[in-house]
């Protein structure tokens, strides 16, 4: 199977197992962390995943094909549009992720940034090592976020760090330093 194909199928398998993300209306107290891609549909669906229900995997309108994509990802290890936005937070009380992108993202807190559930992208990344959350299911279904979509608002704890990464694209990263 090809690597587009390998890629395709995984993106288009998580979509159709997430289901959608409720939303969320952030207070005053509440940093939203902007997750974003650019991902442009007539090459990113280009080769849609065979099977009912998988459909596509990318709904946005950005401007960087597949193949650029994979060419960035193969020179540099990541693919610079695919990012958290910001990559480090400082002392909010609640935290949520809102999905800018046009492609399912998940906003998951790690214990150790790691690999995610894609093996090219995590090959391609240098981070061939799978972060535990990310290879739970559950973990996995609870923190993803279609575009559009808001992720679970996370309490943090008075000097409490945590990580965040998308376990799809493992290069897309937060640490937050809670007050």
């Amino acid at each position: 199977m090809s690597p587009t194909k390998q890629i395709t199928m995984a993106i288009g398998l998580s979509v159709a197992i997430v289901g959608v993300a409720a939303s969320l209306t952030a207070g005053p107290s509440t940093k939203v962390v902007q997750v974003r891609d650019d991902c442009d549909p007539a090459t990113f669906n280009a080769d849609p995943p065979d099977g009912p229900g998988l459909g596509h995997i990318c709904d946005g309108n950005g401007g960087t094909t597949f193949g650029d994509f994979i060419d960035e990802l193969t020179a540099t290890q990541v693919a610079r549009k695919w990012r958290f936005n910001p990559d480090e937070v400082s002392q909010p009380r609640n935290l949520i992720a809102h999905n800018r992108g046009g492609e399912t993202h998940t906003f998951t807190p790690v214990a150790e940034f790691g690999g995610g559930i894609v093996p090219l992208l995590n090959d391609l990344s240098g981070t061939p090592v799978v972060a535990p959350e990310c290879a739970d299911q559950a973990t996995f279904n609870a923190t993803a976020i279609p575009a559009g979509g808001d992720s679970n608002e996370f309490v943090l704890r008075r000097g409490q760090t945590a990580k965040f990464q998308c376990c799809i694209h493992p290069w897309m990263r937060t640490t937050v330093r809670g007050r």
